[in-house]
C-alpha cells in the first residue's frame, strides 16, 4: 500500500464537479505538492465542467471528450518534476476480466478515474486506488452519510483507508453491464475510465 499522503484527498464543492475533483485527487496521490505546477490545475478547470443543462446551464458535469482532451494535455505536458502517463478507455476495454489494464494500473501504483451508474440516469466519478481478489477501493468525492445498497456488494470505509479510500465495491458488481444498479460500470457503450501514472 502507498504510504500516507500528504495533501488529504478533496470532496466536491458541488453538485456537478466529479470529474475535476477526482482528477485533482489523483494528482494529489501521484505527487508531493510542490512537484505540482499551478498550469495542471488551471488544465482540469479549462477543459472540464463542459456539460450543459436542460435549460442551457453551462457547467453541469464534465463530458467524456473533456476527460480524453484533458488526458493528451496531462500526456504532453512535462516538467522536471512531472511526468504523468495515462490510457483513456472505452467500451469493452473496461473490465475486471484476466488481465485487464485498470487493476495493472493499480498494482503498478498508480490510478483509475471510474465513471460509474449513479441515480436516475446520472453517472459519478471515482478515484480507484487499489484493488484484491474480491473488490476495488475508491475514493468517492461526493460526501454522504450513508450508501445504501442490497447485499453488502458496497460499503463505507469509515474511518477512511490510511491511503484515502473511503468506499469499497465487489468487482462482480462493479463489472456489471446494466445501467440499472447503482455503482457499476454499466453497460458496454457508457463505459470510459481514464488510467493514471507516474512516470518515471
Amino acid at each position: 500500500m502507498k504510504a500516507k499522503r500528504h495533501i488529504p484527498f478533496r470532496f466536491q464543492l458541488s453538485e456537478y464537479d466529479c470529474v475535476p475533483t477526482t482528477i485533482s485527487n489523483a494528482i494529489a496521490y501521484l505527487y508531493e505538492r510542490h512537484e505540482v505546477p499551478p498550469e495542471v490545475l488551471q488544465r482540469i478547470y479549462l477543459y472540464t465542467l463542459d456539460g450543459v443543462g436542460r435549460r442551457g446551464t453551462a457547467g453541469r458535469g464534465s463530458s467524456d471528450e473533456s476527460v480524453r482532451l484533458l488526458s493528451e494535455w496531462l500526456r504532453q505536458f512535462t516538467t522536471k518534476t512531472f511526468r504523468l502517463g495515462t490510457e483513456f478507455l472505452t467500451g469493452r476495454e473496461v473490465n475486471l476480466g484476466r488481465g485487464n489494464r485498470i487493476v495493472e494500473c493499480l498494482n503498478d501504483g498508480g490510478v483509475a478515474l471510474c465513471n460509474i451508474t449513479y441515480d436516475r440516469g446520472d453517472w459519478h466519478y471515482l478515484l480507484a486506488l487499489r484493488a484484491d481478489d474480491e473488490r476495488l477501493y475508491f475514493f468517492d468525492p461526493y460526501w454522504r452519510h450513508a450508501i445504501r445498497v442490497r447485499g453488502g456488494h458496497i460499503r463505507s470505509i469509515r474511518p477512511p483507508a490510511e491511503d484515502g479510500a473511503n468506499l469499497a465495491i465487489e468487482r462482480d458488481w462493479l463489472d456489471t453491464a446494466s445501467n440499472r444498479r447503482r455503482f457499476c460500470f454499466g453497460s458496454w457503450r457508457n463505459r470510459d475510465c481514464l488510467l493514471l501514472w507516474r512516470r518515471r
